[in-house]
């Protein structure tokens, strides 16, 4: 990790730029960061890790407290508040973004990286710089890109292992992204938007039949305790955006900016590390806790799903982001 946080010197510095003329005096402070899943998550576990990285780097002038479990709000919510300035930092599904920057979508396209190691190539590039830049004009900074992970299908009613599976689901979607709403409806299923925290109890409950996360948020979530099916989709690499008021980020001295910027980085490489790292343990934990776990032909889906979502995204943002990356992977 410290190689990796030691290659991104230039990226950082080139972050920092943005920094006020004039600078404020290095002082104690202490900001809270807010993130919808447990402490135990990989996202708590980045944020753990950017936490001592910042203290560290700082020499113990840099605090971050954590504030996991919406504990302050929803996601949608936790952003307003970076925005007023009422949260320090905060971090969510890009998707979350897409009403300030549309072009965020471009990551609901299914089957848009073939493996966590395509999306790292883009995300940690100059162009993913560039992308997150594009929340400035919205009062925010965007920091780095961490992970959801690569998603998957969990249900109560039968293994997914053609399309028409999923036909009269009733399914779980990310709140405040209209295009998970279109994609799952496309597929057949009852969409309903509804924040992290309240999927377990909706599913115990029997309101909803499924959800679509990647493993180890599926883990944390404990929703094997109250699905029976896990279906290998691998439909869709969600990455998740950390942002921090732009103001806020402006006014700080650029040393603690860039301390900030690579206590980030760091809490990024440790979250998809852990998540790499655990990914088959927590799948196989919960196979012995009774998930019937099947594996996928991901050809049909890619089929139904890609089309109509490309489509509808190209003719809503263009095709430059799109074009973008799959140049850069290599595609198209």
């Amino acid at each position: 990790m410290k190689m990796k946080l030691a290659g991104l010197v230039s990226a950082v510095s080139l972050a920092v730029c943005v920094a006020a003329p004039v600078q404020a005096k290095e002082e104690a402070m202490t900001l809270r960061l807010g993130f919808e899943v447990s402490l135990d998550s990989p996202q708590g576990v980045g944020a753990k890790e950017m936490a001592r990285v910042a203290s560290e780097m700082s020499k113990g002038k840099i605090n971050i407290e954590l504030y996991p479990e919406q504990k302050l709000g929803t996601g949608p919510q936790m952003i307003e508040m970076v925005k007023k300035g009422e949260l320090d930092v905060f971090q969510g599904g890009a998707g979350m973004f897409s009403s300030m920057e549309g072009r965020f979508n471009v990551f609901d396209i299914p089957y848009l990286f073939d493996s966590v190691n395509q999306a790292y190539k883009v995300l940690d590039s100059k162009f993913g710089r560039e992308m997150l830049a594009t929340l400035e004009p919205h009062g925010l900074k965007g920091m780095s890109f961490w992970e959801n992970g690569i998603r998957v299908v969990t249900n109560n009613v039968r293994p997914i292992t053609k399309p028409e599976d999923l036909v009269g689901l009733k399914m779980r979607v990310m709140p405040a992204n209209a295009v998970h709403v279109t994609l799952w409806k496309h597929l057949g299923t009852e969409p309903t938007p509804l924040p992290f925290g309240e999927i377990y109890g909706k599913l115990k409950s029997g309101e909803l039949d499924g959800q679509e996360h990647p493993i180890a948020p599926i883990y944390a979530g404990k929703f094997y305790e109250v699905q029976k099916y896990l279906s290998l989709t691998n439909h869709m690499y969600g990455p998740l955006i950390q942002i921090m008021n732009l103001e806020k980020f402006k006014s700080m001295p650029k040393k603690t900016q860039t301390i900030l910027m690579k206590a980030s980085y760091a809490g990024a490489v440790a979250m998809r590390k852990f998540s790499n790292d655990n990914a088959a343990k927590f799948l196989e934990d919960m196979k012995q806790k009774g998930v019937i776990v099947n594996d996928v032909d991901t050809k049909p889906f890619r089929e139904k799903a890609r089309p109509i979502i490309e489509q509808q995204f190209v003719e809503k943002n263009g095709d430059a982001w799109l074009k973008k990356i799959n140049t850069m992977l290599g595609k198209k």
